[in-house]
């Protein structure tokens, strides 16, 4: 008999919980406190990564930087900044020697823009990650152990569209299968078993609501806790409205090098004592003070550390800065447009399909036609035709046989009139 893989957050249960409690005491240090730790770690993983990591080792090198005399957020702006084109190109060179000691996990990710990266995330960065998580979902009213409700992706993990998973205690419904069926069923089970919170997209939330509302009404849950997109004001206060609930807002990413939670107060916050974080000045906006690109160092992962890297997602942080963790007004990260599908069905996030070729650089989903999909895909040497089925095959993996799909080469992306580029543009 095939023995069940766990899932790390059970197999790394002690230290979750040790790292857990470490978080539970230093949500309360004074913001001096906050700044020692800070400058402990980054001196900690700068002399690390001086030694250990490749890339780091030779610009180091290059810069004249002497890791032993490094001290912390007096010396940070003496390294360059990290941008996400030189991780994609150069990332076996992030890779530290001393990964194989580290219990590292390969994750392989689009990304938010579709640019694919392939990270070595160590065990104790997967440890810090799971712990902090679980210091906000308990900010959002999660008690350990209570059932949860999860609407997200679940192409990659579920073969069923919905249900109930007994080793983690969760309804889940797929966010990509949200038909009026599928909808009706779950609310059931969620009207019987009245689970204590809500996870998962933001906008997921809304597409159900409006899939089962004129047949039943769900109870309002402890909280609703979201992440993936940027949560505008009007979808918040549609989601809070039609669920009698409150919001919480999570942001971060699979690098785990930034991390924004909401408190119980209802307002977010850098959480400083996860990672180093920097504003670069905006280019469109250089008067606005406290606007700018979120830049972050990562603490915990030693399997490929990176050091003042750029998000390009921006922040706008309030003007009194007198508590410990930085609060933050606003957040503009992502938010793509959805595929409509020929049934109704709104898809959000469908980039994971990329993770199956090698050499793209960057890729965009252009619907041009209600039942046609053209992919545009930036790519490099080493890309190949042969990746068209495997791609084809994880879209249709995620979207269903409905769509036609084409694609094509691009030395550019298409941006919208603000000047970004999104993931997903919608043409009909």
């Amino acid at each position: 008999m095939k023995q069940m893989k766990l899932p790390s957050h059970i197999t790394q249960a002690p230290e979750i919980l040790r790292q857990f409690m470490f978080y539970q005491k230093s949500q309360h240090w004074s913001r001096q406190q906050i700044l020692d730790y800070q400058n402990s770690k980054l001196k900690e993983i700068v002399a690390y990564a001086g030694k250990y990591v490749p890339y780091y080792r030779k610009l180091f090198q290059d810069i004249e930087l002497d890791t032993s005399s490094f001290r912390g957020i007096e010396d940070l702006d003496n390294i360059p900044f990290l941008d996400k084109e030189t991780l994609r190109s150069r990332q076996e060179e992030f890779i530290a020697d001393t990964v194989h000691d580290l219990d590292a996990r390969v994750e392989k990710t689009s990304g938010s823009t579709g640019t694919p990266l392939r990270l070595m995330i160590d065990k104790h960065s997967r440890a810090n990650k799971y712990a902090a998580y679980a210091r906000a979902y308990r900010w959002a009213g999660y008690s350990p152990g209570a059932l949860r409700f999860v609407v997200k992706g679940f192409s990659e993990s579920k073969s069923k569209d919905w249900g109930y998973d007994v080793l983690r205690n969760m309804i889940y419904l797929n966010s990509s299968r949200m038909n009026k069926e599928n909808c009706l069923e779950v609310a059931k089970l969620v009207s019987k078993l009245k689970p204590s919170i809500y996870e998962g997209y933001a906008r997921s939330f809304i597409d159900l609501h409006n899939q089962i509302k004129d047949e039943c009404k769900l109870s309002s849950p402890r909280g609703i806790f979201v992440y993936g997109e940027t949560v505008t004001p009007g979808i918040r206060d549609h989601v809070q409205k039609v669920f009698g609930s409150h919001l919480f807002d999570f942001y971060s990413h699979a690098e785990n090098s930034v991390m924004i939670c909401e408190k119980p107060d209802g307002r977010r916050y850098l959480m400083e004592d996860f990672f180093y974080p920097e504003l670069i000045c905006a280019e469109a906006k250089p008067a606005e003070e406290g606007y700018g690109e979120l830049v972050g160092t990562s603490f915990y992962n030693y399997a490929m550390p990176f050091i003042r890297y750029k998000t390009r997602d921006y922040v706008r942080l309030a003007p009194d800065q007198s508590k410990n963790f930085r609060e933050v007004l606003s957040i503009e990260g992502r938010m793509d447009d959805y595929i409509l599908m020929p049934d109704g069905r709104k898809i959000y996030f469908a980039e994971g399909a990329l993770g199956y070729a090698e050499g793209i650089v960057a890729a965009q989903y252009i619907q041009d036609e209600t039942d046609h999909l053209t992919v545009n895909l930036i790519v490099e040497e080493g890309f190949s035709a042969n990746s068209y089925p495997l791609i084809t095959q994880g879209l249709v993996k995620r979207l269903g046989p409905s769509l036609r799909f084409s694609f094509k080469i691009v030395s550019e992306l298409e941006r919208k009139d603000s000047g970004k580029t999104p993931f997903i543009i919608r043409k009909i």
